[in-house]
């Protein structure tokens, strides 16, 4: 039997041969989550006419309960299609096919991963709003999706790059796997409501337009020390390409992990601009390792900034890590001085204003400055005094050093320049 369904053509070729993994990804206003809903029925029905048994399984991160679900989006989808509702049995609280073959099940996964588990036969797991899945969740759950063809969906909103879900299946995809981006405009069935939606943000939340209509990721999270600052530094271009001096040192900036992520700052001041170069993270290695890289970058530098427990001595070896930096070759050093977090957030804020970022060699670097936010206490529903502990936070503390550690930096830099520097797209 041949039907024509109403799709947006993006997501055709998602939907067009055989394919373990399909997916969608952008935001809002898209279609995805309504033409996705629609295939898992179709999808459903093939797998019947096929005489095959089985469950279609729906999750999400949280389900407290089917209110939550993708339940009510497939009973609409059926409705619309008059062999889809004549093959499937809808109830309050159920979808399953008359002829007994597919059934449709709804789980949170972050409370029902081991019941998950046991489930038998599972034709297709659709996860949607997937993009706060923790790896744990995709690593238990792909493989009880085990049947013969057997396929897995996922349709997410992107909010980090930090994400298991954007690392899955947009920045390492599984071979074969059909994803596409989509958007307000590629569904060309974008309601008139929704688009009075998208002018009212576009005009008067500016900062988000980008994340919640066209995909982009969440830059500026909700607590952010420096969302001004760095909103600032992409809509005057100081966000592009900036090149390396050689006529100039490079100041490295530096936060050593103790069994996390050290992070790296490779900046270079010409007056009073700062031209922030490059960006470095590692996490698991030797402080031989950083020597190394800074070899490799090629970089003359002058100065290389580190926090005051870069004195402290290893049990191991006896020696303070700047004894062990000196006999690498990393100098001169200079310790930043042991100032609180807040007068150091302070000190950066000043600066920002005078910064220009590399867009590709520093945009882990410029993802941790976005990032850098408050804690926020779930209980009484307010933001805490004191910084989130989280990847952003080595970045974001490397930075904090150059800005209280590097002494020549005069009040005058806290005054915004306003002309663009040559070499910055």
């Amino acid at each position: 039997m041949k039907a024509q369904l109403k799709i947006p053509n993006k997501l055709v070729p998602v939907f067009e041969g055989k394919s373990r993994y399909r997916g969608a990804y952008g935001g809002r206003g898209s279609g995805k989550t309504r033409t996705f809903a629609l295939m898992t029925a179709v999808r459903g029905y093939q797998w019947g006419m096929e005489g095959k048994t089985g469950q279609i399984l729906c999750g999400r991160e949280f389900m407290n309960s089917l209110d939550d679900s993708s339940l009510e989006e497939i009973k609409s989808a059926i409705a619309e299609v008059p062999w889809l509702a004549d093959y499937y049995e809808v109830g309050e609280k159920f979808i399953r096919s008359k002829d007994g073959r597919v059934s449709f099940t709804f789980a949170g996964l972050r409370r029902n991963l081991d019941s998950i588990k046991s489930k038998a036969r599972i034709l297709l797991a659709w996860v949607d709003e997937a993009e706060s899945v923790s790896e744990t969740a995709w690593s238990k759950l792909i493989p009880t999706v085990r049947e013969h063809d057997s396929e897995i969906w996922v349709t997410w909103n992107p909010e980090s790059k930090e994400s298991a879900t954007h690392k899955r299946f947009r920045q390492d995809p599984p071979d074969g796997a059909k994803i596409a981006e989509m958007n307000f405009m590629d569904n060309p069935w974008f309601p008139e409501v929704l688009e009075q939606e998208r002018l009212i943000d576009q005009e008067k939340r500016p900062e988000a337009y980008d994340h919640i209509w066209l995909g982009d990721y969440l830059t500026h999270n909700a607590g952010a020390y420096y969302a001004i600052e760095m909103r600032d530094a992409k809509s005057s271009s100081r966000i592009g390409f900036v090149p390396y001096e050689p006529s100039l040192g490079v100041i490295t900036s530096w936060d050593l992990g103790i069994g996390d992520s050290t992070s790296i700052w490779f900046i270079q001041v010409a007056g009073a601009e700062i031209r922030v170069i490059d960006y470095y993270e590692q996490n698991g290695v030797g402080l031989d390792h950083y020597a190394r890289v800074l070899a490799e970058k090629g970089y003359v530098y002058s100065e290389h900034i580190l926090p005051h427990d870069v004195q402290v001595k290893e049990l191991g070896s006896g020696k303070s890590r700047i004894e062990t930096l000196d006999n690498l070759g990393i100098r001169p050093i200079t310790i930043a001085p042991r100032l609180n977090v807040d007068d150091g957030i302070q000190a950066v804020r000043s600066i920002l204003p005078r910064c220009w970022f590399d867009a590709e060699k520093a945009e882990r670097g410029i993802d941790c400055l976005r990032q850098y936010h408050r804690e926020y206490n779930e209980d009484n529903k307010s933001w805490n005094g004191r910084p989130k502990h989280d990847w952003a936070s080595h970045g974001a503390d490397a930075f904090r050093y150059f800005a209280i550690g590097y002494s020549p930096i005069s009040n005058s830099w806290a005054q915004p320049i306003r002309r663009s520097m040559k070499g910055v797209a």
